[in-house]
């Protein structure tokens, strides 16, 4: 569960800056009900990445991680050696 975040908070600005200015705001094109990033609407407020649509499904790849939460694939390509 999510805390929201209080004055006192190093990064309250960003939350304020995003309440004053719509254009600060990040926005999202996937949904996942289950994801605390998904259901915290101060990482939008905030400007922070979101989750993103998978290359291969268009399911849901979360912000913090690289691998689809629906078929599996992950985003990074592959390193040459």
């Amino acid at each position: 569960m999510s805390v929201p975040l209080k004055p006192d908070d190093p990064a309250y600005w960003m939350l304020e800056q995003g309440r004053r200015d719509p254009s600060k705001r990040s926005s999202s094109t996937v949904h996942d009900p289950n994801c605390y990033i998904c259901n915290d609407p101060e990482f939008a407020l905030m400007g922070l990445p979101l989750c993103y649509p998978c290359a291969k499904c268009q399911g849901h790849v979360p912000a913090d991680d690289t691998v689809c939460s629906v078929c599996g694939v992950d985003q990074q390509p592959d390193e040459e050696p």
